[in-house]
This record gives structure tokens, sequence and C-alpha cells, in this order.
């Protein structure tokens, strides 16, 4: 059982497209293809922490939900419905404190004691967002959810 981490996937999002310079032709397509690299890496027995921004406005997230391989946990972001899911999440994965928010943060829970912090939000393609601070927004990762250790591990290369 694998834990990964993914947000801002903006499932039925037409304009993020243009807005976040993502490659599709239209949301079914981006859709389709982040649907399909989230269930080629995610097993039925892996977690996954979405960071927020799951789905926009309207469209359907619980129809997206059902079509992902995996338990989700899903964090609030701003274009999610209110109560969507949780604010802040706290992971500990093998002596590692991780702080999940949907927002880049200046600082966090156990920052002094090397506590690191996993966010989406900001759309940017670079995964390494500032001291000990991931972005794991699918534009950063390949438009695929990105395993918990392998984030560890690059927030750790990168300081």
């Amino acid at each position: 059982m694998a834990i990964f981490l993914t947000g801002c996937t903006h499932f039925g999002h037409e304009n993020i497209i243009k807005l976040a310079g993502r490659p599709f032709e239209n949301a079914q397509e981006m859709d389709e293809a982040i649907i399909r690299n989230w269930n080629a890496v995610v097993g039925e027995r892996d977690t996954v922490y979405h960071l927020g921004d799951f789905a926009f406005r309207s469209a359907p997230g619980e129809e997206y939900l059902k079509r992902l391989n995996g338990k989700t946990v899903l964090l609030q972001g701003n274009h999610d419905p209110k109560g969507w899911g949780v604010d802040y999440q706290t992971l500990k994965h093998k002596h590692q404190r991780c702080i999940l928010f949907h927002y880049p943060i200046e600082e966090w829970d156990g920052w002094y004691r090397g506590s690191m912090h996993f966010h989406c939000h900001t759309h940017k393609s670079v995964f390494l967002s500032g001291k000990r601070r991931g972005n794991v927004g699918v534009d950063a990762t390949g438009f695929t959810p990105i395993n918990l250790e392998t984030a560890i591990e690059l927030v750790q290369a990168g300081e």
C-alpha cells in the first residue's frame, strides 16, 4: 500500500488549459489523461491525498472519484465546494513529518524541527517551491500523482 500526493486536477475546467498552459486541446482530453495517468500508478489498495481543486464548479466531482484507483483523501481547495475536504493534513512517514495544505505557506507546524510542506495551487511546473517545500500539483508532476516517498526524496535532494 503506497501513499501518493496530487492536486489541482481541475477536472472539467476548460479554461485551466489556457490559464496554466496545459498541453491539452480540451477539458475532456485533459480529464482522460489525468485519469489514465492516475490509474497507471495508483493501485486499488493505495491512498492518494488530493490537495484541493479537484473538479471545477459544476463538474461532477463524485463521478470522477468513481473512476480513480485507490482511496482518495480530499483536502479543500479554493475551487472546491465548501466542506469538500479537510483544510490541513499532517502525515508522518518513516520519521518524516509532512504538512499537506492547498496553498504554499512560508512556515508550518514543525518547520523548525525539519518537517516538510506539500501544496499545489500555484500551477507552476516546478516541484521544489521553497526550503523543505514541494509543489505536488499536476502541472509540476507530469499530470500524475507522485509517490510520497519520491516527493520526500526530491525535497531532501533540493536542500
